[in-house]
């Protein structure tokens, strides 16, 4: 059984979003069996450029259900089945997001028919739902609304199952319920950083700094450590025991504290750092009568720049 999957958001920071939209169809390999869809009312503002590309606007979503009066109806269609998605890793972690702010873990298996259509479809010129389904003749209507889209997804799905005739690919595409997406502990991880520039430091049992780096997006960054997949990404996640971080306030800053951090720390994740990230430094002298001098000079290994 599959629940075919799409959500509209308000958009805005990293699993800040809220549910402005949800469309769930209810397929058993042969027909629908059941569907819900329903505007929601996310509590919050609409980004202004989401109004413009769905044309779902906070008016509309005043006397909208909240989703907590939604969660059980989309529980109980969902139970027992495969959440289908077009990138369904959006969309599953939105839901999870939800459920999590209710208290409430959500776990379903998932399947996304973008990973599905690029390897059942290796000719296709984009795998963007609306350009994909347009070059396969596929009718499509209220593109950017939940049930528009779902419904686009449903007879993408269809086709895809058509083609996959020793459904090898559909058994090996299917995911594990927990992959590629957060553990408890990692999701209790990522909500406690913060959506700013600056530099994070991972830890493992012992405290030390196993791998640390800059972003502009400190959450962002760390969740995508956690969804990572290769083995160098698995030891890494089964090693963090703990995550700290120092805003910044700028990127520049951000990136002279790594460097400086890497070359004390040297971490074991971390590649090796450049030998040098740049060519001239701040030097200081003394001058005959005893006053401190600031000089720019060419980077020197034998002398230490100036360091505030």
């Amino acid at each position: 059984m599959y629940t075919i999957l799409d959500i509209e958001t308000t958009g805005g920071k990293y699993n800040e979003e809220g549910i402005t939209e949800i469309a769930i169809h209810k397929f058993d390999g042969h027909k629908v069996v059941d569907k819900f869809i329903s505007l929601v009312n996310p509590e919050k503002e609409i980004q202004p450029f989401v109004v413009n590309l769905t044309g779902i606007n906070n008016k509309m979503l005043r006397t909208a259900p909240k989703f907590h009066e939604v969660a059980k109806r989309i529980v109980e269609i969902t139970e027992d089945s495969v959440l289908v998605a077009h990138n369904a890793q959006f969309d599953y972690r939105i839901l999870r997001t939800e459920f999590r702010r209710l208290g409430y873990n959500f776990e379903r298996k998932t399947l996304c028919t973008v990973d599905l259509s690029k390897t059942l479809l290796p000719d296709a010129e984009s795998y963007s739902l609306g350009k994909l389904v347009r070059s396969l003749g596929i009718a499509v209507s209220d593109r950017h609304r939940a049930n528009g889209d779902a419904l686009a997804t449903l007879k993408l799905f269809k086709l895809l199952l058509s083609k996959d005739s020793d459904k090898s690919i559909i058994k090996n595409v299917v995911r594990k319920e927990n992959q590629g997406e957060l553990s408890e502990r990692q999701l209790d991880i990522v909500e406690q950083m913060p959506s700013e520039v600056g530099v994070y430091y991972m830890h493992n049992k012992d405290g030390d700094i196993i791998y640390l780096a800059k972003s502009s997006n400190i959450k962002k960054r760390v969740n995508q450590h956690f969804t990572k997949s290769g083995n160098q990404a698995r030891r890494l996640q089964k090693e963090i025991k703990k995550i700290t971080f120092e805003k910044t306030g700028s990127e520049l800053v951000a990136i002279l504290k790594e460097q400086e951090e890497l070359r004390r720390n040297r971490p074991k994740f971390n590649a090796r750092p450049k030998r040098r990230l740049f060519s001239h430094g701040l030097f200081t002298s003394e001058d005959s009568q005893g006053y401190i001098l600031l000089n720019v000079e060419n980077v020197d290994p034998k002398k230490i720049p100036h360091n505030f």
